[in-house]
């Protein structure tokens, strides 16, 4: 799952891009990138290993400068996280960035190098560059996307530039990842494409509205608009996007991120006080940050006292996106802090986003345990993850998966929690309120062909051991 953002119409592009990269910064922070270009042509790329806020000086956003460009924050999903997978890709002429995951990767790559073309990486996003960079000069922007639609399986958003013709922007024909397109009025006007309308609004642009799934839209240069369906299935927006990897200052598909998390919240407090209305809770924490409006909004529910009880060292990132399970852990070593006053000789009730691999919850549990509390019970505003992700969250194998295989019970057991408590996926659907959603990490029901995605799978795991090996 990664960040990504275009601007045409200003006076500096390269700016606009770095500042949006900063409210995306949530989506990915293994690298970033941005591709400018003025009105009459000259690209210009920067891009680095990090954060924005390392990776892009003063001197560097001026240099780059454009009328145009796209930018990207990596989470890596796919490839070994060396620097040639870093985004934009750029072909001298077009430059995409890309957020998601091409399920038939492997095998489409395999084709193409049969047909004598080489790549530079090991990244899916590549590969989608170089067949809509080909079509694209054979056909224009829409047989382009046709292209891309037609050959590639999974779950996209993508951004590009086109130099000193125009931006694009398109989503995969069910819509799986998010792309909000937004407007700038007045005498600066402009467009802007990004993956959260946070990114839109920081920089001035209004939201217009979200991509409709399997639509292009092309800018150019005279900020005219094209846009159409080229193909567009059942759509199927991403749930975990609403629960864990948005900003809580978004909104999508007209949701607000904000508005979703609290009533997970309330759902979970009347799941508490109508299944176990003795368990005598004394204080009620989140985990930061994501699930701080749930666990408020469950704390007035149940009349229970909210307190921070853990602190997040604010310079450790989002430990579910690193690109290791070994760093993950690591991470999680100094990330969260107890606040003993808070915890010791209380009965706990920690509220979380989602438990995926278990290694933070049963860390957090033993966390408060040694610091004095007497019972802890774990919620989650997310149901049992059973099922892996083919679209770009990082749980590709079923084996990783904590609930995979297991009943809610063992998972207690597991992570040593004395009540472990999981929203309910009717409920879940029914607070995002978006009829299609993709709930497949779920239910097992993928929007997609899921033909190729062993294939996938297995090639992930080859980088994941290259990743650690390197």
């Amino acid at each position: 799952m990664c960040g990504i953002f275009a601007v045409i119409g200003s006076s500096q592009a390269a700016a606009e891009l770095y500042i949006g990269l900063t409210h995306l910064q949530h989506r990915g922070q293994d690298a970033a990138g941005i591709a400018a270009s003025d009105r009459s042509g000259g690209l210009r790329i920067f891009k680095g290993k990090g954060l924005a806020l390392d990776i892009f000086s003063e001197e560097t956003i001026r240099d780059l400068g454009g009328f145009m460009g796209i930018a990207h924050n990596r989470y890596p999903t796919a490839g070994v996280g060396d620097s040639t997978e870093y985004q934009p890709f750029s072909d001298g002429e077009v430059s995409i960035a890309f957020n998601g995951n091409i399920i038939n990767y492997p095998s489409l790559k395999s084709a193409i190098e049969q047909q004598g073309r080489k790549f530079c990486s090991s990244s899916d996003g590549e590969l989608l560059l170089c067949i809509f960079a080909d079509a694209y000069r054979k056909g224009g922007f829409f047989h382009a996307v046709r292209e891309v639609q037609e050959k590639l399986v999974g779950g996209y958003s993508v951004v590009g530039v086109v130099e000193g013709k125009g931006i694009f922007a398109f989503k995969d024909p069910n819509g799986i990842r998010p792309l909000i397109m937004g407007r700038r009025g007045g005498p600066d006007v402009g467009y802007a494409f990004a993956s959260e309308s946070i990114a839109l609004s920081v920089d001035g642009y209004n939201s217009l509205r979200d991509l409709r799934n399997g639509e292009a839209v092309f800018v150019g240069s005279d900020l005219k608009i094209e846009s159409k369906v080229i193909i567009g299935r059942d759509h199927a927006p991403c749930i975990f996007e609403y629960v864990y990897f948005s900003s809580v200052e978004s909104v999508l598909n007209g949701m607000p991120v904000y508005s979703v998390r609290r009533g997970l919240g309330k759902a979970l407090a009347n799941k508490v006080k109508e299944l176990w209305p003795d368990m005598g809770i004394d204080v009620v924490i989140p985990v930061p940050d994501t699930s701080r409006p749930a666990a408020v909004s469950l704390a007035q529910s149940l009349g229970v006292p909210y307190e921070e009880g853990l602190v997040k060292n604010r310079y450790i990132g989002r430990t579910f996106i690193m690109p290791s399970q070994k760093i993950r852990e690591s991470a999680l070593k100094v990330k969260l802090k107890p606040i003993e006053s808070v915890i010791r000789g209380k009965n706990v009730m920690v509220v979380d986003d989602s438990i995926v691999r278990g290694t933070t919850s049963r860390r957090i549990v033993r966390l408060l345990r040694d610091f004095g509390a007497r019972k802890v019970f774990l919620l989650s505003t997310f149901p049992p993850i059973r099922h892996p992700c083919v679209y770009g969250i990082d749980f590709t194998n079923e084996n990783e998966l904590i609930a995979h295989g297991k009943t809610i019970d063992d998972v207690e057991r597991e992570i040593g929690a004395d009540r472990l408590v999981y929203m309910d996926p009717d409920a879940l659907g029914r607070i995002v309120g978006i009829n299609g959603i993709c709930m497949a990490c779920l239910n097992g029901i993928y929007p997609t062909s899921m033909d190729h995605a062993r294939e996938m799978q297995e090639q992930r795991l080859k980088d994941k051991g290259r990743m650690v090996e390197g």
